[in-house]
């Protein structure tokens, strides 16, 4: 083989392993990897540690409806690490939190901020956070009712009443002004035009 082509390889192989090498180091004292985690522990009434963002709650309801999140909030929600499906650090999350007989967990979803941008395998330690659904078991529909379309429905209704109260507002502002402008131009606008001799024919 000739040296060129040996040197040529070489440096490709160098270059190689420095890619490698700089991609499996930490990119701060702060950054880990989830496929190196184990188990979280998220408690409510926290927030989230943020380096890129602003932090989150470490517990935070999803739904089905405002209503039913309102009736409870687990103190505490642990999420362990059951593996990944394509990607080492595609981290597949179990969370359990200890609930009333009333109540169930749903769906949950575990986010975290990545150190650098929003794709980065490396996470901030300490930014991760739970989306979780709270359900009601037979025994909470019996002690609380159906809280889930209706609820929805109700939470809909009131977020569309609170953007009618807001153009309300807006309207409102907007006449005052309007009357004020006209205070000012049937009254006062005479009294300075009169004053100032503004109008009178130049002689």
């Amino acid at each position: 083989m000739h040296t060129p082509t040996k040197l040529a390889l070489t440096a490709l192989l160098l270059i190689s392993s420095a890619t490698c090498i700089s991609s499996s180091k930490p990119p701060g004292k702060d950054a880990i990897l989830l496929s190196n985690v184990q188990t979280l522990t998220l408690r409510a009434h926290r927030m989230t540690s943020a380096r890129r963002i602003s932090p989150i709650p470490q517990l935070s309801c999803a739904g089905p409806s405002k209503q039913i999140c309102n009736l409870y909030q687990p103190e505490v929600m642990r999420c362990t690490n059951q593996g990944y499906d394509y990607d080492i650090e595609d981290v597949q999350w179990t969370c359990t939190a200890d609930l009333p007989a009333e109540f169930k967990l749903g769906a949950t979803d575990v986010i975290c901020e990545g150190y650098r941008n929003a794709n980065d395998k490396w996470v901030l330690k300490g930014s991760c956070g739970v989306e979780y659904r709270l359900l009601l078991t037979e025994a909470g529909e019996k002690r609380f009712g159906k809280k889930g379309s209706d609820s929805e429905w109700d939470w809909a209704r009131s977020r569309s009443e609170s953007g009618v109260q807001k153009i309300m507002a807006v309207l409102g502002d907007l006449i005052f002004f309007g009357f004020i402008a006209a205070v000012f131009i049937l009254i006062f606008w005479p009294m300075l035009a009169q004053c100032f001799g503004w109008g009178e024919s130049a002689r």
